[in-house]
């Protein structure tokens, strides 16, 4: 996580690893989760700032595709993606993600979830 570097990506920090306040330390967006801004009265995403919230989210996910290895995240949703104060969305929570080198068999995401392409592959 420490070599990933986008605009789109959250900034890791450090981690904390002595047992038992084991913890990652990344960048501060103060706008919170894409979910929140979402499901605020009085949203102020109009149409266009949705449109390129959904862009930041794409290329985010973009970037960690084309890494090397490959990093599959396997948990994308909303409250996993953090707004900063320019309203730019980086993906954030790394905590189901894997390196793909050459095979990825398992799969695993939000209980009750799986994504089109997982399940044409299972």
């Amino acid at each position: 996580m420490k070599r990933l570097r986008h605009p789109n990506v959250v900034l890791f920090m450090g981690a904390v690893t002595r047992p038992p306040n084991l913890s990652i330390v990344t960048e501060f967006l103060p706008r919170g989760s894409l979910y929140r801004l979402l499901h605020r009265p009085n949203s102020q995403l109009d149409e266009r700032r949705r449109l390129k919230m959904a862009l930041d989210a794409a290329r985010g996910m973009n970037y960690l595709h084309n890494c090397t290895p490959v990093v599959v995240h396997r948990d994308l949703k909303s409250p996993n993606l953090l707004v900063d104060k320019n309203w730019v969305v980086k993906v954030c929570d790394f905590g189901l993600s894997r390196m793909k080198h050459s095979t990825f068999l398992s799969s695993r995401s939000t209980a009750g979830t799986v994504s089109h392409e997982v399940y044409t592959q299972m």
